[in-house]
């Protein structure tokens, strides 16, 4: 078998000062094509990537949309004004704005109190009186009050009256170009209006804003986390080299990958825009173990070359292991159902692979073309790391006992924790209380009852039936009332919307009329006049031209998927107990709807995916070291930093969503790096013949400080995260520097007391020696 000074002799042979030449040029021509598509990179947020493609209601939501339009194309512009807005300069100022709004580009048709007319239907035909009549102030007290009594103009004006509401109704499915182009256009519009008050809410002002948002922080996080590991490479290594080689490497690798996503033309998404931070902070991971070896080599005495061949045959194993271990964390993320989330996965993945090969190809190179960066000494001199890694080994063997009990017993205590950890998420929870995007939001659920939308599909089974039916309109009547009285829907729109308005209309518009027909035959013609009323485009978006199927669509508070799932229940125990007769379905659908369908299912998808890495980084730890115990050695202490962030979860009041549950399988992967470095290094320990004992401690003084180091800078680049205005990327960059505080300790303490326990009575020579090809 080929024997490790024989590898180390051809490694040695490949670092020429011409090779390392010509892969640096390589390196700078392949970077060439990624400069050029840099400046195509772009950004997106759209609601619909969250939806689980894999769920059936994905379909069924795609086809009553084809049919019946987008649930979230509007704008809402509120206005305020106190002690009132039935005031005449404010409610011509309005007017003027629905008219411009009109006019606009993109914009289908604006509902506005001041542009509204209330139909009549007397003996001589239909009219349509206005709402409000704007030109004196002596009609406004009574057009105000009868505005008021109004069923379908009241939901215009908030109970207090001191604001109202415009309904800015856009074509479907607008780009981002022709929605920021819109928005600009309503901004400036409003800002013109002479109105001091505007708050507007919608998906194209939403979206506009996260942008911004994101491209502003992925900025300032990369910035951050640059300076950041800087900062710990110079501490850590003191010299120029030692912070320039392993920044340029990580810098080539956001490069690369940024350009990969943008030539596969995927944007960032609130997800994917971490990964330039992310691969900024785990891939300078092998630059770093490759650096320290590096070092230690030449203060053994090597020559720069001997020093460079040595340190890539010893570390290459673990750091490719590592790099796997991390990779499969991340890339088990692409089993979900979710595409942000499986795009996420898969790009990061490949991001750590990058860094892996650019650390191994371009690191080596540049290390054999610059001077030798220390005195080629055999004394290894003290630093204030080696002082710290030996009063941590006294610390572990002196207080064995307190370690391991106390390990068990935190374990224990988050265990009983993790079951307070709820599901549950919000329409715009990525944006913290005091964001004046997220301020406008809430002041729309505050005074007009919510904007997150609500849909129900109404189809009728028997053919000889439509939905304009007696019964079936009673019927729908029954759901449409306990969705307004128990769900907390609000401005409903349905057929039984629009047969009680033209009821009402018949009868002088006097709203104790606004109700359905008693009779058949009066149904059936009240539903004829309403839909001549509404004509076929009004009626496009309310039912289906063949009178088969409709819609019954509304607005409600966002409460958090936790208490509309416990709303849904009751809603279809309602539905259930309506019986057979007549033959009519209602489904709930719609956006809001998927996402939460989609949290539903996040704990199981969690587990998933946690499950296949410990499978996976298992079936590598068998292969690697041969040997069960090592199997068990390697997971225990990184298992223990799981329990207890998914404890801190619980204690803290953390929920679990997309963003959350993402944690677990991520920081398995990267925590698990640790573990790796320092068995390997145990096993070419043992390999050379030494005793456990021995072995271990040679391994925890040589690895503890890269250890450190490494733990150290990780956590930084994501505790700078916490700074985020996203919630999202706040609560990743907590969760996952916890993980790897907690895993950095359980490596340092627990690990070794793990190895000299559990290895005890065989120390694993035999085989090990034989998987590094004997001693060296």
């Amino acid at each position: 078998m080929d024997r490790p000074g024989q590898r180390i002799q051809r490694i040695e042979r490949l670092l020429t000062p011409r090779n390392a030449r010509v892969v640096l040029l390589l390196l700078a021509l392949l970077t060439l094509p990624a400069l050029f598509i840099l400046p195509r990179v772009r950004t997106d947020h759209d609601f619909e990537q969250f939806f689980p493609h894999d769920d059936p209601e994905l379909a069924r939501y795609l086809d009553f949309r084809s049919r019946f339009g987008h649930d979230n194309e509007y704008v809402l512009l509120g206005i305020g004004h106190r002690p009132t807005v039935f005031d005449l300069d404010l409610l011509r100022r309005v007017d003027s704005l629905a008219v411009r709004l009109s006019a606009l580009p993109d914009v289908r048709r604006v509902v506005s109190p001041t542009r509204m007319r209330t139909p009549r239907w007397t003996p001589a035909g239909l009219f349509e009186l206005p709402v409000l009549r704007l030109e004196h102030d002596s009609t406004l007290a009574a057009d105000s009050a009868r505005l008021r009594l109004d069923p379908v103009t009241a939901p215009l004006v908030n109970e207090p009256g001191d604001a109202l509401l415009l309904v800015m109704h856009t074509e479907q499915g607008l780009s981002k170009v022709r929605s920021d182009r819109l928005l600009a256009a309503i901004e400036n519009a409003v800002a013109t209006s002479g109105l001091s008050q505007v708050h507007i809410a919608g998906r194209i002002h939403g979206q506009h804003h996260i942008l911004a948002l994101m491209s502003r922080e992925l900025v300032v996080f990369l910035l951050t986390s640059a300076v950041l590991l800087a900062l710990f490479l110079a501490l850590a290594f003191r010299t120029v080299w030692g912070v320039a080689v392993p920044m340029a490497v990580v810098a080539l690798t956001v490069l690369w990958q940024v350009a990969l996503m943008t030539a596969f033309g995927k944007p960032l998404s609130i997800l994917t825009m971490l990964l330039p931070t992310i691969l900024f902070v785990v891939g300078v991971s092998d630059a770093v173990h490759i650096i320290e070896r590096y070092i230690e080599a030449l203060r053994e005495g090597y020559a720069r070359t001997r020093a460079l061949a040595i340190t890539l045959h010893e570390v290459g194993l673990s750091t490719f292991i590592t790099m796997l271990t991390t990779a499969i964390g991340y890339a088990t993320l692409v089993t979900s159902g979710i595409r942000p989330m499986s795009e996420f996965g898969l790009f990061t993945a490949m991001g750590v692979f990058l860094a892996y090969a650019l650390a191994f190809v371009m690191l080596p190179a540049v290390l054999v073309l610059v001077p030798t960066p220390v005195p080629a000494e055999r004394t290894v001199r003290a630093s204030l790391w080696d002082r710290v890694v030996h009063a941590l080994l006294r610390l572990l063997l002196r207080r064995r006992r307190l370690i391991l009990f106390g390990a068990a017993g935190v374990a224990f205590a988050c265990a009983l924790l993790v079951p307070r950890i709820k599901v549950n998420n919000f329409l715009l929870e990525d944006l913290p209380d005091s964001d004046p995007g997220k301020q406008g939001f809430l002041w729309f659920e505050q005074q007009f009852g919510g904007v997150r939308p609500f849909d129900l599909e109404i189809t009728v089974r028997d053919s000889a039936l439509s939905v304009w039916d007696h019964e079936v309109l009673r019927r729908t009547a029954l759901v449409q009332d306990h969705l307004e009285r128990r769900h907390g829907v609000h401005h409903i729109t349905s057929p039984v919307t629009v047969v009680r308005a033209a009821n009402m209309a018949l009868h002088g518009g006097d709203p104790a009329w606004y109700r359905l027909p008693d009779d058949p035959g009066a149904t059936g013609r009240v539903a004829r006049l309403a839909r001549n009323m509404l004509g076929r485009e009004g009626l496009a978006t309310i039912a289906a031209p063949d009178g088969r199927s409709a819609r019954l669509s509304g607005r409600m508070v966002d409460e958090g998927g936790a208490a509309h799932r416990l709303k849904n229940a009751t809603l279809e125990g309602l539905l259930q107990g309506l019986g057979t007769t007549p033959a009519v379905d209602f489904h709930q659908t719609g956006m809001a709807f998927l996402i939460d369908r989609n949290n539903e299912r996040l704990s199981t998808q969690m587990l998933e995916s946690l499950a296949l890495s410990f499978l996976l980084i298992a079936a590598i730890m068998a292969l690697l070291f041969r040997e069960p115990r090592m199997v068990l050695v390697a997971l225990l202490p990184n298992v223990l930093p799981l329990v207890v962030v998914a404890g801190f979860m619980g204690l803290a009041g953390i929920d679990l969503k997309v963003s959350t549950a993402i944690i677990f399988s991520n920081a398995f992967g990267i925590a698990v790096d640790d573990t790796v470095h320092l068995l390997g290094k145990l096993r070419i320990e043992l390999a050379k013949g030494r005793t456990l004992a021995y072995a271990m401690k040679r391994t925890y003084l040589s690895g503890g400080k890269a250890v450190i180091v490494m733990s150290l800078m990780l956590c930084a680049g994501f505790v700078s995260l916490t700074a985020s205005d996203f919630a999202s990327v706040h609560y990743m960059g907590l969760l996952i520097s916890i993980t790897l505080g907690v895993a950095l300790l359980s490596e340092l303490l627990l690990l070794p007391l793990l190895v000299l326990f559990i290895l005890r009575r065989s120390p694993l020579r035999s085989p090990l020696r034989s998987a590094t090809g004997g001693g060296a």
